[in-house]
């Protein structure tokens, strides 16, 4: 993905119309062939996220949004801030340091054999850990994975701001 210099925020405006209330872009001129004036701008990925090909180059709706709205690329990662990767609303969206980006998961990596966010196997009991500005905190060890994950959330609601969960 592109940005940063490659394409402008007057660009951007002159191509796509931006709804805030959905999120949502729509071409206002044809830029290609699929590029049909009125039509739904992007195609979402499989991780929910929404992608625009605008002058031979691809770009994440999210951050194309942001340059829309304030007409500037956002200095650090987007988040979505309800999780929903889908989400474009420009309410939905904040400007953040990876660190606070990877407070906001919602759910574990795939690659975790536990399922739930912040919680390991440890032989035959579970472990929870959480991690705050690089600094890895050991929160127990307990008999359930789902104990474990409490404990996880628990320490979530008070270590990172903002989080909701």
């Amino acid at each position: 993905m592109k940005e940063n210099g490659a394409l402008t925020a007057d660009r951007v405006r002159d191509v796509l119309a931006y709804d805030p209330e959905t999120g949502r872009f729509t071409w206002r001129v044809r830029t290609g062939p699929r590029g049909v004036v009125g039509a739904r701008a992007g195609t979402t990925n499989l991780r929910g996220y929404s992608k625009v090909y605008i002058d031979g180059c691809t770009f994440w709706a999210h951050r194309l949004a942001w340059l829309h709205v304030h007409g500037t690329w956002p200095e650090g990662e987007i988040d979505h801030i309800n999780g929903d990767m889908a989400d474009n609303r420009i309410v939905n969206l904040r400007s953040v340091p990876r660190s606070v980006n990877q407070q906001n998961l919602r759910r574990a990596p795939r690659n975790n054999r536990s399922g739930l966010l912040g919680v390991t196997k440890l032989c035959s009991r579970w472990g929870a850990r959480i991690k705050v500005d690089g600094v890895q905190t050991w929160l127990g060890v307990f008999d359930t994975a789902q104990q474990a994950h409490e404990a996880y959330l628990a320490a979530k609601r008070q270590m990172h701001d903002g989080c909701t969960i």
